[in-house]
């Protein structure tokens, strides 16, 4: 039986990936209160879960901590958006440097098929599942250059680029499966200039697709979304 220790750690991490998704699929809006008693009700969790999961999430810039005030889903301001993607080209240039000279072929054959499976999605017209795989997609690359100090950055600015999409646009910003083909073969015949190219227009081509549109239907309580 597990200790109350581990079974704590193992609610903070369900509420902690529940909060994450449910971002990552645009169905918690910027600003949106997190309530932690509603949320262990939910969960069935401890609030001390539920706080060492707003906690974390707060470090990843997910949520905003504010004192006395509780806990929402951040809200960047527009002003945000070209220091976020400058910084993410400059650490997904190194990434695609990094990669482009230790890449292995189990990592080739992995991006490939991922890439595949955001195609299949898009295809067959889930768009918000392409868009989870697209935002993911980053991350592995991140994880695969193998620099645990880049990788911790890199998964603080994949988290606020959706926030920040939402929070101007009302959607999460079309990624694309063939812009991440391209890095991916790139990255299979090890040119690191084309990897480095092929990245750098993606993510202006990312950053392009911000222009306001309307603010999509969202549930309006916390039990409504994650009874999704």
């Amino acid at each position: 039986m597990p200790r109350p220790q581990e079974r704590n750690a193992r609610a903070e991490d369900r509420v902690f990936n529940a909060i994450l998704d449910a971002v990552l699929d645009h169905r918690l809006a910027p600003g949106t209160k997190l309530k932690e008693r509603e949320l262990a009700e939910i969960f069935g969790a401890s609030r001390g879960a539920v706080r060492g999961a707003l906690t974390r999430l707060g470090h990843s810039l997910l949520v905003e901590l504010r004192p006395n005030r509780g806990a929402v889903i951040a809200n960047p301001s527009s002003a945000e958006t070209p220091d976020l993607f400058e910084a993410r080209r400059v650490i997904e240039s190194a990434l695609m440097q990094r990669l482009a000279r230790n890449i292995t072929a189990k990592q080739i054959a992995e991006l490939r098929a991922f890439v595949a499976e955001e195609q299949r999605a898009y295809d067959r017209g889930d768009r918000k599942a392409g868009q989870r795989l697209s935002i993911r997609f980053h991350k592995l690359v991140s994880e695969f250059a193998g620099n645990a100090a880049l990788d911790r950055f890199m998964e603080h600015l994949i988290c606020r680029t959706p926030l920040l999409a939402l929070a101007r646009t009302g959607r999460i910003a079309y990624c694309g499966a063939a812009d991440h083909r391209e890095v991916v073969e790139a990255l299979a015949k090890r040119d690191a200039a084309a990897a480095v190219r092929r990245m750098t227009e993606h993510l202006a081509n990312v950053e392009r697709q911000l222009v306001r549109e309307d603010q999509p239907e969202m549930p309006q309580t916390l039990a409504a979304v994650f009874s999704a």
